[in-house]
């Protein structure tokens, strides 16, 4: 169950290329549900409606920011 508003969580590209900030909501600890909608053109790695873990990651601008993961990763 979604207990919490949407927070902003960064999305790599499904060519791995880019990040983009998209909203998601959590459903419980560090799982979240991507939420759309999927500008028309865009290739993200997880579509909406797609649950994710949130994870630390720093993105090649050297920013640290919490990314959307599978969910069988670490």
């Amino acid at each position: 169950m979604a207990d919490d508003a949407p927070v902003t969580i960064y999305m790599p590209l499904a060519d791995l290329s880019d990040w983009l900030p998209v909203k998601a909501i959590r459903q419980r600890e560090d799982i979240y549900c991507i939420l759309g909608p999927m500008a028309e053109g865009a290739q993200w790695k997880f579509p909406p409606g797609t649950m994710v873990r949130r994870t630390a990651k720093v993105l090649p601008t050297g920013r640290r920011e919490m990314v959307a993961a599978e969910l069988d990763q670490s």
